[in-house]
């Protein structure tokens, strides 16, 4: 997992904030050249504990079964909201789901806006099928006796609310073609050739389902990965002590989230204070959570920068180019100055952040790879890497204790 502490110390603030700022950028650009930047010694706020050999337990599902892998599939076609052609039903049920080509027309004249093709209608709904948004008042109701194949005229009328004052209040013709009847695919029974090709990109059934089995073992080892990283994360927590978290420290990490949140606000021409208050929120109650919310990620942040002081992890630049060059590029940049001014707040630089992101990163791998984690269900214990934490069974861990034991 990369990116790990980024996550945590920024995204994970943000997404839980939903804050924006009260200064607008150019302003936070404009003192940042004025404000001496934050110094502080990690080790005046950081009692370390145990970091090395932390035994931690992880409990999901690791290793591939047949019923994990018929879930994931019945749960991957059902999000799809797929349907397919029912060969067996012709005429339409007041609960049938109808594909169907239609035009509106008023006196005999088509309307913008009023015609589609290859629709999937839910009659019941009187909404697009797998939708929720309704049609107007009895768009579908007039399909229900008819049958495959046929052309369906009848009148509509639109509310007198309607958005288009055009049609609003109007009476209109909807001539419909009923292409087929279909239903829900629900399972890899429902499946053939057809389907996949037409809804999943795929040839045929069996590479659909080479595919998934393919996505399914990665998500076991994605959820093996994170689980484990979790909680030797939730163990240095535990283990290690942070007196407080330097005020000035704090508040950069609040006025990056704000700054960034503010920026997005100011594309739609508002704030996030004034969208915030507009909704009948405390905009200061909102900051007050945030700050907490950071304060909490921070004394992570601490604890791992204190550990990668410990052992020596550094900014290298091999691997640093590796871990930035990602994160800048998908967020749209191209150089990485502009880059790292944008993420530059008072008394704080982009460059910085980032760095110390990248080695509070390999503190966390450092601790992951040396830590003992005890499993109830893992995927591959025998094909652990050489960036993957030991996963020992507890009669492993057993003679691994005698052996030590024994060489002393």
């Amino acid at each position: 997992m990369k990116n790990r502490v980024l996550a945590l110390a920024l995204a994970t603030a943000m997404a839980a904030s939903m804050m924006a700022c009260g200064k607008s950028s150019d302003e936070a650009t404009e003192e940042t050249t004025q404000v001496a930047e934050i110094e502080y010694n990690v080790d005046d706020y950081v009692t370390l504990g145990d970091y090395k050999g932390i035994e931690v337990t992880i409990e999901g599902e690791y290793e591939y079964t047949d019923e994990g892998f018929a879930q994931y599939v019945a749960d991957t076609i059902e999000s799809a909201a797929v349907y397919a052609e029912d060969d067996s039903q012709t005429e339409v049920q007041e609960d049938s789901i109808v594909n169907v080509d239609y035009v509106g027309s008023q006196d005999g004249v088509p309307f913008d806006g009023g015609s589609a093709e290859d629709q999937m209608i839910d009659v019941a709904g009187n909404c697009m099928a797998g939708g929720t948004t309704g049609f107007i008042d009895g768009f579908t109701a007039g399909l229900v006796g008819h049958s495959v194949g046929d052309e369906v005229a009848y009148d509509v009328t639109f509310p007198e609310s309607y958005g288009n004052t055009d049609l609003a209040g109007q009476t209109v013709v909807f001539t419909f073609q009923i292409n087929y009847i279909a239903k829900a695919v629900e399972s890899e029974d429902d499946l053939t050739d057809a389907v996949v090709s037409d809804n999943f990109g795929y040839d045929t059934v069996d590479e659909y389902m080479d595919s998934l089995k393919e996505e399914y073992t990665a998500s076991l080892e994605d959820n093996l990965e994170n689980d484990t990283e979790t909680a030797v994360l939730n163990a240095l927590i535990n283990n290690c002590t942070v007196s407080e978290v330097p005020e000035g420290l704090l508040q950069a990490r609040v006025d990056l989230i704000l700054s960034i949140q503010s920026k997005q606000y100011e594309a739609y021409g508002t704030t996030m204070e004034a969208y915030l208050t507009s909704m009948g929120y405390d905009y200061q109650e909102v900051i007050n959570t945030l700050t907490e919310n950071v304060k909490e990620s921070t004394k992570t942040e601490l604890i791992l920068e204190a550990i990668a002081n410990k052992e020596g992890i550094e900014v290298d630049e091999e691997g640093y180019t590796e871990f930035i060059t990602p994160i800048y590029q998908n967020m749209g940049y191209t150089d990485l100055d502009t880059f790292y001014a944008d993420f530059t707040v008072d008394g704080y630089g982009g460059q910085k952040y980032f760095e110390l992101a990248y080695r509070t990163e390999k503190a966390t791998d450092f601790c992951v790879e040396n830590a003992v984690v005890n499993s109830t269900n893992v995927l591959n214990a025998d094909a652990d890497t050489e960036e993957d934490s030991e996963v020992v069974t507890d009669e492993e861990l057993e003679s691994e204790v005698e052996v030590e034991a024994d060489e002393q």
